[in-house]
């Protein structure tokens, strides 16, 4: 049996060998896992920074005025503290496999690391307001 050539008129196609998984993968962007690492870094320092004057603000409330709410003031820290440590951890993680996957993860990141801030200071607001309140 003869291979049909182009001189004979018949129309043929070679195969080609398809591409590698490792080609088919999207290209992951150099500056999207530097803002990732840096965003995730800051998110967990803002995280143990908040915690830090957090321990320091129970630490002083025996100095509580008469009236203020001590039990509820300690109470709000812990929650802020758990509530953060669990935001601070999931995006942090979520972000990772974001990246190994080779999307984008810089929007995960930014966003934990805004709710963690802006997390402490609704926390330290609610204290400052039980410890005040009469």
């Amino acid at each position: 049996m003869t291979e049909p050539t182009a001189q004979s008129g018949a129309q043929y196609t070679q195969s080609q060998v398809p591409q590698t998984v490792v080609k088919q993968l999207r290209q992951r962007a150099a500056w999207d896992v530097a803002v990732s690492i840096v965003l995730i870094v800051f998110t967990n320092t803002s995280f143990v920074l908040g915690a830090i004057f957090a321990i320091f603000g129970i630490a002083f409330i025996d100095y509580c005025p008469e009236g203020c709410n001590a039990d509820s003031a300690v109470g709000i820290q812990f929650a802020t503290g758990a509530i953060l440590a669990v935001i601070a951890l999931l995006g942090s993680v979520l972000t990772i496999v974001l990246i190994v996957r080779r999307r984008r993860g810089w929007w995960l990141a930014l966003t934990s690391l805004l709710i963690v801030v802006i997390g402490w200071m609704v926390g330290f607001l609610l204290f400052a307001a039980a410890l005040n309140s009469r």
